[in-house]
């Protein structure tokens, strides 16, 4: 398991929170992922490349994806305010095969959160997977 440390992985530049997972870029050029069990070693920056610059490209690009999809940032947001990283692929996964069916989320998921907050996920779920149909168009 990698640690964040800077004696070992340089200074940190910065985090970008994805649905499930968290990255960080590290001045060495390393990049870490965090899916909820740890920090683990994801990549290296490409030779060449300034990891400042690969950071700022990567965020930019999250923010401008955010922006874009309005209602699958209010799911996320949502979700991460549910539960810890650890659990939240969990949650989405379960969300993500009974979007109409809050109940079976809940005990899919062992009751992390209650009915009302998972039938609130799961309207924003929804409105995101239209949102995004409409996007395509």
């Amino acid at each position: 398991m990698a640690k964040l440390s800077a004696q070992k992985n340089g200074n940190e530049i910065g985090r970008i929170k994805y649905l499930t997972y968290t990255k960080a870029y590290f001045d060495s050029g390393k990049v870490l992922v965090n899916r909820g069990h740890g920090w683990k070693v994801h990549g290296q920056v490409k030779a060449g490349n300034s990891p400042h610059e690969v950071f700022a490209s990567q965020a930019a690009a999250s923010q401008s994806y955010l922006q874009m999809r309005p209602a699958f940032a209010a799911y996320k947001s949502a979700l991460h305010l549910q539960c810890a990283l650890g659990e939240a692929w969990k949650l989405h996964m379960a969300i993500e095969m009974m979007p109409s069916d809050p109940d079976g989320v809940w005990s899919h998921c062992c009751g992390l959160q209650g009915v009302n907050e998972i039938a609130e996920l799961c309207r924003l779920y929804e409105a995101s997977q239209r949102e995004a149909c409409e996007l395509i168009r």
